[in-house]
């Protein structure tokens, strides 16, 4: 559909139109301002992410957790001395010199490295990188209105204006665009899904392996996307049902093994360096200083209250600390919540197809996280940011379940349109204190330490 066409059917006064435009705009002005204005390096994990992305691009290889330090360039800028060199020398033991996010799959890194390479001067290659991973969210925002449209047919636009609530939030946005590989874990979990949709609606042996492969990308992304895997058996059994020839059984049975198929290199790469599949027991040493501590169902249940600052970037969670501070950021997550409801009066609709690919997906990642605790017995892996790419699919589930109780699309645009203009103040505060610093300087506006 061009520009001409959405602008034609703004006129024809469809609030849905208008809200998607004005939502994607501001995901347009939000995104281009956090490529260009958000300080280098204040998303928490982003000088470890860049130090991956350099050492791909550059060197043409993993990092080795423990033994690469972080480049110099990277050590100047935090001793405020780039473009000269800082005398600052950090042990790769210490979490301050090493690549510790070396440790995690390097399908994001590979294709970031070209953007790395392009300009000269390190800043605009943080810069470029960044405008990379705003151009892999704006394509997830296409996969998502592409999903939207397979799974409600011409009500479509209504639960996409939902979608797009998610990709509001600061803790969404922030997290996709500042150096890490986040950024591919929104389009390729949405694409995942489509493709999961459409081979249960029209099922083919080849879309089994094209989703098997997809899920396999999922984890060279990160691994925590490993909870996805269920999600396969709604296709696969959809293929069984269809047709029991011996094609339909060989991709039934192939499809699933080929994510591991896919994996197999960089596990046994991990395996030759560190003596287990990941080094993520030497990442948790590392940053075990910085991390929340206890173990157990204890550690469980404060990581899931974490969950209600979903909205939020890691780092902003001190700006919005008291009662009203909390009510604010829980609102935006809640309204979507409030969607699911009408499955308290319709509980069969847990049985559908929808539910299955696109309402299960944020439940199996909070129990994922919620096991990587217990067994693990590291706290950290219950960040939000870990659920981002799942929030898109529950948004879209949620305005499945409100469409199908016949709540009405006219209040579901509202519960859109108010969860947006809650996120508002948010933007315009955080953007003060870390994208025009000299304007909040001016208010009194400054961000925590």
């Amino acid at each position: 559909m061009t520009a001409s066409s959405w602008l034609a059917r703004c006129r024809g006064s469809n609030p849905a139109w208008v809200l998607v435009i004005l939502e994607i705009t501001a995901i347009l002005v939000l995104g281009v301002a956090t490529v260009s204005r958000f300080h280098i390096f204040a998303e928490v994990d982003e000088r470890a992410h860049l130090a991956y992305v350099q050492e791909v691009a550059e060197r043409g290889h993993i990092p080795w957790v423990g033994r690469d330090r972080i480049p110099w360039q990277e050590v100047a800028f935090e001793a405020g001395t780039y473009p000269r060199p800082s005398s600052l020398s950090l042990s790769p033991l210490s979490l301050g010199g090493s690549s510790y996010e070396g440790w995690q799959p390097p399908l994001y890194y590979m294709l970031a490295a070209p953007a790395f390479l392009i300009p000269n001067d390190y800043r605009d290659k943080v810069y470029a990188v960044r405008s990379f991973d705003f151009l892999l969210l704006l394509v997830a925002v296409a996969i998502l209105a592409m999903l939207a449209r397979a799974v409600f047919a011409e009500r479509w636009l209504v639960a996409y204006c939902m979608a797009l609530v998610p990709i509001l939030w600061p803790g969404v946005i922030v997290r996709a665009i500042t150096v890490s590989n986040a950024a591919l874990e929104l389009p390729l979990v949405a694409l995942y899904v489509l493709v999961l949709w459409n081979a249960s609606v029209k099922p083919r042996a080849s879309s089994l392996f094209v989703a098997g492969g997809l899920l396999g990308l999922c984890i060279l992304t990160q691994l925590t996307l490993v909870c996805l895997a269920p999600l396969l058996v709604v296709p696969l059994a959809a293929l069984l049902r269809q047709r029991r020839d011996r094609r339909a059984i060989v991709a039934a049975t192939l499809a699933p093994l080929l994510p591991l198929a896919l994996a197999a290199p960089w596990l046994a790469l991990n395996e030759s360096r560190y003596g287990a599949l990941t080094a993520s027991s030497l990442v948790e040493r590392l940053t075990a200083a910085n991390a929340p501590t206890g173990s157990g169902v204890g550690a469980v249940a404060s990581g899931l209250a974490r969950l209600a600052h979903v909205a939020l970037p890691q780092e902003w969670w001190l700006e919005y600390r008291g009662a009203l501070g909390s009510i604010l950021v829980a609102l935006p997550a809640l309204l979507v919540m409030i969607c699911v409801l009408p499955i308290v009066r319709r509980p069969g609709l847990v049985r559908s197809r929808a539910a299955g690919l696109l309402g299960a997906a944020l439940p199996l990642g909070i129990a994922t996280l919620a096991g990587i605790v217990l067994l693990a017995a590291w706290p950290a892996a219950l960040f939000p940011r870990y659920l981002n790419p799942m929030l898109p699919l529950f948004a879209l589930f949620a305005a499945w379940a409100w469409l199908q109780a016949r709540m009405g699309e006219r209040s579901l645009l509202g519960l859109a349109a108010l969860s947006g203009l809650i996120v508002c103040p948010i933007w315009i505060y955080m953007a003060c204190a870390y994208y025009f610093t000299n304007v909040g300087a001016t208010l009194g506006i400054h961000a925590a330490s």
